[in-house]
């Protein structure tokens, strides 16, 4: 799962002075739960009806076919999400510096690609160049 390992990397980016911050579409009551079953030491945060990502232009709407196919395995997007819409992020990771520039992104339609955490550990001692 990408949260348990953001968290093998959390200790070695805080010690670099930097943070990890999770956005995520689902509601607080969701991710409160998971983020004490996980023993995480980040935060995550709802981007509640896709607001941010909407400003990153990182939103789809997943079509009829998929809805579908999501309900009959009881997913319940509209629910976890409060997007009755069926809308979601495209995942997205940015390395932000301290004056607030995006120093490094990665964004793939694809889902099921993904940076990994190590590589965003490489990214930020360049930060400081």
């Amino acid at each position: 799962m990408e949260l348990e390992a953001l968290q093998e990397v959390n200790s070695e980016v805080t010690n670099m002075g930097a943070n990890i911050v999770v956005l995520t579409p689902e509601l607080e009551r969701y991710t409160r739960s998971l983020h004490k079953k996980l023993n995480l030491t980040f935060d995550i945060l709802t981007d509640l009806h896709l607001k941010t990502a909407e400003q990153f232009g990182l939103v789809f709407t997943l079509p009829d076919y998929l809805r579908e196919l999501y309900k009959s395995f009881g997913s319940n997007l509209d629910r976890f999400h409060d997007e009755s819409e069926y809308r979601l992020p495209v995942p997205a990771r940015y390395v932000i510096d301290k004056q607030g520039i995006i120093r490094a992104a990665d964004v793939n339609a694809d889902y099921t690609i993904r940076p990994e955490p190590s590589e965003t550990v490489e990214i930020l001692p360049t930060l400081t160049k």
